[in-house]
């Protein structure tokens, strides 16, 4: 979560108390389905700034929450959250030597940097 400037150079928090919180995941907004960070953005800007209907999911519970998007520059809208696509699941790290046609590939999980849990991909 981020303080963000509108285009009108003032300051503004649109996510506070809201009841987000950090590590929470938007699933959908305007009953629109999020399932990456593009969903969002397109989203929250075509709502020109109008207040969004927001459903996220902490901890396998579903809640609901409304923000006001903020105008920060042409056809541009923010709600003041830092918002990424997650890394999650397994990630591998493999190699191929040519000269002895060497092939091998390691699995690993991926944690959240923030929250430190095990996410599902968007």
């Amino acid at each position: 979560m981020s303080e963000i400037e509108g285009i009108d150079n003032n300051k503004y928090r649109p996510y506070e108390n809201t009841g987000i919180q950090e590590g929470d995941m938007i699933v959908e907004i305007n009953k629109e389905t999020v399932t990456c960070t593009a969903d969002l953005l397109n989203t929250v800007n075509k709502s020109k700034g109008n207040n969004v209907a927001i459903k996220y999911v902490r901890d396998g519970e579903a809640l609901e929450t409304s923000i006001t998007p903020v105008k920060v520059g042409n056809n541009s809208y923010k709600l003041g959250l830092w918002v990424r696509d997650a890394a999650a699941g397994v990630g591998t790290v493999s190699f191929y030597e040519p000269s002895t046609k060497t092939f091998a590939a390691l699995g690993h999980g991926i944690q959240d940097v923030d929250t430190r849990k095990f996410t599902n991909n968007c």
